[in-house]
């Protein structure tokens, strides 16, 4: 934009007015090392779901008699979330996808409690499980669409 300012008593001058666009908006600003690391981030927040999903699919192989162990050794590779909150920072990401993973982290150490808990805690597993999906899920679109820069990361 461009405007012109006349002073009293002084010449007239032209300003011009330029404002930025809004960070995350687009990804065309940024340097190509933290467009990958965003690109990381959605890889890995999309992984989790998968890995998530994966894991309803082993508990419910257990529940319907199958062996049940490999629902209880493929939920210690669900640490996805450790490596996605420092790729938010790095990807200069906003708040709140930086926040997510570490969300993520509280939901699967409540998800080991509810495991080890008496009867009535214990019927809170599946239903913290189903937290885990809707904030992975979360993530996981926040992300695409960060990167795609429809929406502030």
């Amino acid at each position: 934009m461009v405007r012109t300012v006349e002073k009293p008593g002084g010449p007239a001058r032209v300003e011009t007015i330029v404002t930025p666009p809004k960070e995350g908006m687009s990804m065309a600003g940024l340097s190509v090392p933290v467009r990958l690391v965003r690109i990381g981030y959605a890889v890995l927040s999309s992984v989790f779901v998968v890995c998530v999903l994966v894991q309803v699919v082993f508990a419910g192989m257990g529940a319907f008699g199958a062996d049940r162990s490999w629902h209880l050794t493929f939920a210690h590779f669900l640490g996805l979330p450790l490596l996605m909150a420092p790729t938010a920072f790095a990807g200069r990401l906003s708040w709140g996808l930086s926040l997510l993973p570490l969300g993520l982290l509280v939901l699967i150490g409540v998800q080991y409690a509810f495991a080890n808990a008496a009867v009535p805690a214990a019927a809170l597993h599946p239903v913290n499980a189903l937290l885990t999906l809707l904030l992975s899920l979360l993530a996981a679109r926040r992300a695409r669409s960060a990167v795609a820069g429809r929406r502030k990361g």
